[in-house]
């Protein structure tokens, strides 16, 4: 069976292709477009998938899997509209006509001719597939949690072999999701963007300074949490995300983008994120009893916060945090879910465009008199890159096939000495432009992991925060001394691997600080030509696309 997946009109659109439950390929819209977790129906992204699987007509394949149900999203929108009748006039107005412009078949036909058949597989379902079907677990339990899919903000489920029960649901506008990102917003970041940031702020800060202030949003109930929505206007407005009541409970006014980030502001993240906590794993302690497994899947949005995933082993062996958690994953997910007669191994990533000598070439050849170029063998490469990166300068990587995801995985990535302690500083101001207090990850050899760090088994996708045990890796060391840790396997990126190894020849250390290929405000690096453009107008000092080595004049 051959199936395309497609993700849109909420953040992070993105499709790829399935073949017998086997993802071949897998890619964002924003990667094309250059807006940063673009919404939009991803034209250029099918484009790709298809291209990459060899499909030159759409109607060959069996079945478009479309990440949600429509129908049942405009249910609870118009419900909600009917209860803020005069509030929501405008809105109203404003959604249905969305609604019939974002007609899944309609567009589809539009773009690219398709006659076929649609399969609309529930939102949280397709979250919860994503993570399940691509663990190595036959029994588990299974938590999801976002803002909002069709009505459910959080699921939890029990996954068995091929089959997945749902046991339990909370529905907007109950929802972890909506409130990291209604306080991300207060912050003065950007929601559905600016969370890792705040994530990241708050290790610099006291969580008890507004502890019980922001914990009166929270009203406990038997089984979960309801929120206060006397704080937040999610019901009648797609434009706000608090009121002036949060305010004034928290004696603090909201944070604009541009205003400077005080003591009180990183205190307040700091109770955002134990806050957090606290919900989430009440919600894993629940999906222990509910499914007495020893392994836990989680999805949706919220997965990215590495910090609360960490936490859960407080009540499970094994966690599973899969590659791309958000709606972007949800895409393969709903493909996996309507085909799960045969689980595959899809563990990789490396699902996105990759490019041959000759286009690397042609792009090299633009810039001849801007740079230096060498082209060596791998091993001679990798311990010259070793070298440079040692030396304190920064390399930019790239190689292969893009990730799919948020994180740089070691194939669009910035790498950079983990041991000096300036390291931090002069990236976040020179390279990356971006704010001084958000951390860096490392990558290390996943056999030497729990040598320099506290983990509990590998974490190839960069999901989890743990302590550091080491004084050596001070450029990824947090300031409560923690790391969002990559560990790299010799068959998850063979050369990657290979360039760790080197690392530890020449430093004593098998790992690299890594970071995404991109610079403030851009979308990861995903052709050479552009990676070439970022490298020249930038402060790095090396650029490595696959075997050539490039420096410049």
């Amino acid at each position: 069976m051959v199936q395309l997946g497609i993700s849109a009109f909420y953040h992070d659109s993105a499709a790829c292709i399935v073949v017998d439950g086997k993802v071949v390929a897998a890619v964002e819209e924003e990667r094309f477009t250059q807006t940063k977790h673009d919404s939009s129906f991803p034209v250029n992204a099918i484009a790709f998938s298809l291209s990459k699987a060899g499909i030159e007509d759409i109607n060959n394949i069996d079945e478009v899997c479309w990440y949600e149900r429509p129908e049942d999203k405009e249910k609870r929108v118009l419900k909600m509209f009917n209860r803020h009748w005069f509030k929501t006039f405008f809105l109203r107005r404003k959604f249905k006509k969305e609604f019939k412009l974002n007609d899944p078949k309609y567009l589809l036909a539009h773009h690219f001719n398709y006659e076929g058949k649609i399969k609309y597989l529930p939102h949280h379902v397709s979250h919860a597939a994503f993570s399940y079907y691509t663990s190595k677990y036959k029994d588990a339990g299974i938590l999801t949690v976002d803002g909002v899919g069709e009505e459910q903000t959080i699921t939890i489920s029990k996954g068995t072999g091929k089959n997945i029960t749902l046991l339990k649901e909370i529905n907007f506008p109950n929802s972890l999701g909506m409130y990291y990102s209604a306080m991300t917003s207060f912050l003065g970041f950007k929601p559905n963007e600016g969370e890792y940031k705040v994530m990241g702020l708050a290790a610099w800060g006291d969580h008890t300074k507004f502890l019980h202030k922001l914990g009166q949003v929270f009203i406990d109930v038997p089984g979960g949490f309801k929120i206060d929505l006397k704080f937040f206007p999610w019901e009648y407005t797609d434009q706000i995300m608090f009121n002036k009541r949060l305010s004034r409970i928290l004696q603090l006014p909201n944070r604009l983008p541009e205003d400077e980030l005080t003591q009180e502001h990183k205190d307040l993240a700091a109770t955002v994120q134990f806050l957090y906590q606290v919900y989430f794993l009440k919600l894993v302690k629940i999906t222990k009893e509910l499914t007495q497994s020893e392994n836990l899947c989680l999805s949706g949005g919220c997965a990215y916060n590495g910090v609360a995933n960490g936490k859960a082993y407080t009540y499970f062996k094994s966690i599973h945090v899969p590659f791309a958690p958000s709606d972007a994953g949800s895409a393969i997910g709903a493909c996996l879910y309507s085909n799960n007669k045969v689980r595959k191994n899809n563990t990789s990533p490396f699902l996105g465009p990759c490019y041959d000598n000759e286009r690397i070439e042609q792009a090299i050849r633009y810039h001849t008199n801007d740079i230096k170029v060498y082209k060596l063998r791998e091993d001679k490469l990798l311990k010259r890159v070793a070298e440079i990166i040692h030396s304190g300068r920064i390399v930019s990587w790239f190689q292969g096939a893009m990730e799919f995801g948020a994180r740089a995985l070691g194939n669009r990535s910035i790498l950079a000495t983990p041991l000096d302690g300036n390291m931090t500083k002069k990236l976040n101001a020179i390279i990356k432009k971006r704010e001084g207090f958000r951390p860096f990850a490392p990558s290390i050899i996943e056999e030497e992991a729990d040598t320099y760090f506290d983990m509990k088994e590998p974490s190839p996708y960069m999901s989890l925060v743990v302590p550091v045990i080491t004084k050596e890796l001070k450029a990824i060391t947090h300031v409560n001394n923690s790391a969002r840790v990559q560990t790299v396997n010799k068959n998850f990126n063979p050369r990657y691997y290979k360039l760790l190894k080197q690392m530890k020849a020449v430093s004593g250390h098998p790992v690299v600080l890594n970071t995404s290929f991109n610079l403030k405000d851009q979308v990861i690096t995903m052709e050479p030509e552009r990676a070439l453009q970022r490298f020249l107008s930038s402060e790095m000092d090396a650029l490595v696309i696959d075997n050539f080595l490039i420096l410049k004049k």
